[in-house]
């Protein structure tokens, strides 16, 4: 992912991270010479960013600002409100976007916020992994191991909060960014490489691992939807940017 994101977008760019976690991501690109501008729905996530931010001295290249995905449309409208500048492009891994209900609404902001021709790079989860359906299976966890094959949004829970995960293929996600997004290419992300749900297991195996890794390289884009993740390339249209919402 990373090494996509280097080549996506030059030194000195602006860039909009979404779900950014603790900020791992924005710290490598930032050490590499972009600027990003990270977001995230948790306020303790935010508030572990920021102080990783200012520990690796990097308070010039990342900001830090608690924003949920399903606020997007708001973020937009108040940067133009502001006059604020466009972003050179946006990144989002892990798969925030799954746990959205309205991916319109992530698309009608994005339209607002980046140039034309700006690329958005989107990590999702695949809407069919072989991998994790194999892992869970060995585990017992047989409701599990079928998830993503349901139409139906799964429950999920993590550090006390309660939500909902849904797995869309990626022509959905193309549907739901039309007209303002193109879709340009898709890359698997854990094709042969196990889920993290394989863990601790597969690290102590480093020379299999080391195989599946040189595996997944060559079959990242012609067995894209059997990755655990799927990178969806985006590349921002002339359609006019959508209304924000106040």
């Amino acid at each position: 992912m990373r090494r996509s994101l280097l080549r996506a977008f030059p030194e000195g760019a602006r860039l909009l991270e979404l779900g950014g976690g603790t900020g791992e991501d924005a710290l490598a690109l930032a050490r590499q010479g972009r600027r990003v501008h990270l977001t995230d729905g948790s306020p303790e996530m935010v508030a572990h960013a920021e102080q990783k931010v200012r520990t690796a001295e990097l308070t010039g290249f990342v900001a830090c600002e608690r924003l949920s995905l399903e606020e997007l449309e708001a973020f937009a409208a108040a940067r133009q409100t502001a006059h604020q500048p466009l972003f050179d492009g946006c990144f989002s891994n892990f798969a925030s976007l799954n746990c959205v209900e309205d991916l319109g609404g992530v698309a009608r902001g994005l339209s607002a916020l980046l140039h034309e021709t700006a690329r958005a790079q989107l990590v999702v989860f695949g809407p069919c992994s072989p991998g994790e359906v194999a892992t869970l299976l060995l585990k017992g966890r047989f409701r599990s191991a079928f998830r993503r094959f349901s139409r139906r949004p799964a429950a999920a829970r993590v550090a006390g909060h309660t939500f909902t995960v849904s797995y869309p293929a990626p022509a959905a996600y193309a549907r739901s960014f039309a007209p303002w997004f193109r879709l340009e290419h898709i890359r698997g992300i854990g094709v042969l490489v196990p889920p993290s749900s394989a863990e601790p297991f597969i690290s102590r195996l480093p020379g299999l691992l080391a195989l599946l890794e040189a595996g997944d390289r060559v079959l990242s884009a012609p067995l894209a939807l059997l990755g655990d993740h799927v990178l969806l390339d985006f590349v921002r249209t002339d359609a006019p940017a959508a209304a924000g919402r106040s």
